[in-house]
């Protein structure tokens, strides 16, 4: 008798909750099969996420496609239309960053803003970010410094030519070190650099949808003795390489104003616009800040070179320089199409329902932004596949509508990267400065036969090319004057 009173009253609960709670009028975006429980985890690859969504895009004839794992909604925009009307009109509620249990509470990255969700704590850091890094400031102050590493990069690669790689990662470290910190920078093995590269290299490792502590959060409060919990000594390691980032050059640059050194750096002019306790939220805003400016700018073939040569006459190239040497500009963009260095953008996620093409997109959906996808459409870059530098390229100037389009490559809306500018600055002054005065040939074997080069790239959050040989040598008598001039600097 009362288990029928208990079962007639659950019944009437269930009726209640299921005729009270509102029914979706839109269908979801298409996607691959869901089964019960694990959802459409079968067809989440380990590698190259990228391309499986652009396939399974173009399998349903849908620009935006729809997985569920494990219960978690995941949406992939793979068109610029799509990215443009959920992440740009949509801002609003689109803007936010998922809770990432791995990065941000395990491994303790919830200090950096790239990874905190919309908010007030966010538009602080982004603020004082933008006060540094907005274009007109970085043609004043920042432009100086990257002429400088710029030099020197082009003295290391005659100097030591087939350690070009970690040459091209200390003068993207050394640009950024001495804007943000105001910090001497040693030719070798630099313990800043060495932070850095030690708190990077957990950023894959975070990646949403890495662990299973993502899926389910109550896993963080497992010991660290339990099978299973190797992830508890991943965030350990990850929280103190972070910390030791975010302290040790703040600590050192703070030592330097007191000596009276280090004045031209974010730290000295954040500091400077107002009272700042120590140890208070301005403070720590502007440490966090200045380690996430840091770990960000660490992240970004043979063809004609005439335009260079005519334009130069036997100088390097300057910033002013950008607007007369457009092919130059086109080759840094198709570079950047082709092998974006994070396909999938950093992840959005929704705080409300959202809707796009009579599709009905659930609040708290995990949102990525397929850029691998949307650089090859082939409505707008014909023969996508192809390296192709002229298609940038409209009565002898940059196309503005592909330029802006390209762009997208940083992001949309509201979390749009705030660094693109210092970033466009540097690798397009190296880039030409690197091809004004070298040539850029396969390297050859004992026998002397050319060895082909097949790039290979890391398949994680960040695609980074692997280490592959090549010859780099002045181009002339003329050149090798010009790169002996640098090492006098």
């Amino acid at each position: 008798m009362f288990s029928s009173i208990i079962l007639a009253a659950f019944s009437i609960v269930v009726f209640v909750y299921v005729r009270r709670k509102p029914r979706r009028a839109l269908p979801l975006p298409p996607g691959p099969r869901k089964y019960p429980i694990i959802g459409s985890l079968l067809a989440v690859p380990d590698q190259n996420h990228w391309v499986a969504y652009d396939r399974i895009a173009k399998e349903c004839n849908s620009d935006i496609i729809h997985l569920n794992v494990f219960g978690n909604s995941v949406i992939v925009l793979n068109s610029f239309a799509a990215a443009s009307d959920v992440l740009d009109r949509q801002s609003s509620i689109s803007s936010s960053r998922p809770e990432g249990t791995m990065i941000n509470e395990v491994m303790g990255w919830k200090s950096m803003f790239s990874v905190q969700p919309y908010g007030q704590e966010w538009r602080d850091h982004r603020k004082a970010f933008w006060q540094e890094f907005h274009p007109e400031h970085g043609k004043l102050l920042h432009r100086p410094v990257q002429l400088r590493c710029s030099r020197d990069l082009i003295r290391r690669l005659y100097e030591s030519p087939l350690d070009f790689q970690s040459h091209i990662c200390h003068m993207i470290a050394s640009s950024i070190l001495i804007v943000i910190y105001g910090v001497d920078v040693q030719e070798k093995n630099d313990p800043h650099i060495t932070m850095a590269e030690n708190a990077l290299k957990h950023l894959d490792l975070g990646f949403i949808g890495t662990y299973m502590v993502d899926v389910f959060p109550f896993l963080k409060h497992i010991p660290r003795w339990m099978p299973g919990a190797g992830f508890q000594t991943i965030g350990d390691n990850a929280s103190r390489d972070l910390n030791l980032l975010i302290e040790g050059p703040y600590s050192q640059t703070r030592n330097l104003l007191t000596e009276g050194r280090g004045e031209s750096s974010f730290i000295h002019r954040a500091l400077s616009r107002g009272s700042i306790l120590d140890g208070g939220k301005e403070e720590r805003i502007i440490k966090n800040t200045a380690a996430t400016a840091y770990l960000g700018a660490n992240e970004t073939s043979k063809f004609s070179m005439r335009e260079l040569d005519q334009y130069l006459d036997h100088r390097l190239p300057e910033f002013e320089d950008e607007d007369y040497l457009p092919y130059t500009f086109a080759v840094m963009l198709e570079v950047l199409r082709l092998e974006p260095i994070t396909p999938l953008g950093l992840p959005h996620s929704l705080i409300a329902d959202g809707e796009y093409k009579g599709y009905h997109l659930p609040s708290g959906s995990v949102v990525f932004c397929n850029l691998w996808a949307i650089l090859r459409d082939e409505t707008v870059f014909s023969e996508p596949e192809e390296f192709k530098p002229s298609r940038f390229l409209k009565d002898g100037q940059i196309d503005p509508r592909l330029k802006d389009y390209f762009m997208t490559a940083f992001g949309f809306g509201r979390r749009i990267c705030p660094g693109r500018y210092f970033a466009m600055d540097n690798l397009w002054l190296n880039m030409a400065s690197i091809l004004s005065v070298y040539t850029i040939a396969k390297a050859v074997d004992e026998n002397g036969r050319e060895i082909d080069i097949v790039p290979e790239y890391t398949t994680n959050l960040n695609r980074h090319v692997l280490p592959f040989k090549c010859s780099i040598k002045p181009r002339s008598d003329m050149a090798e004057e010009l790169i002996r001039e640098c090492r006098r600097l």
